[in-house]
């Protein structure tokens, strides 16, 4: 069987199933997302006392958000800085094969 191949895969959230279309390959992670998802919504729900269920889906997807840019920007300063490392590690490994050079 192909990880391409099409099916749905059925998640809990907040005591209600939902049957989700995916493919093989992606339905244990849409299975973490929605068990992720479900306690984000729990935690918003208990700890605020948020009084509708469509509040605390807002609330629980903003803080989400937040949390995926955060990581988002953390990557793209990691990414940064190997690229910059990457190019001192280039700059030293050309001035030690020049120096190489020279001496003999």
């Amino acid at each position: 069987m192909s990880n391409n191949t099409a099916r749905s895969v059925t998640v809990h959230i907040m005591q209600r199933e939902f049957t989700v279309a995916c493919n093989a390959a992606e339905a244990p992670d849409i299975v973490a997302a929605a068990a992720y998802l479900d306690r984000q919504l729990r935690a918003v729900a208990t700890g605020s006392h948020v009084p509708s269920p469509d509040r605390a889906a807002i609330m629980a997807g903003l803080n989400i958000s937040h949390e995926l840019l955060t990581l988002r920007k953390t990557t793209d300063a990691h990414a940064r800085h190997h690229t910059r490392l990457q190019n001192l590690h280039q700059q030293v490994e050309q001035a030690v094969t020049a120096m190489q050079s020279t001496i003999k």
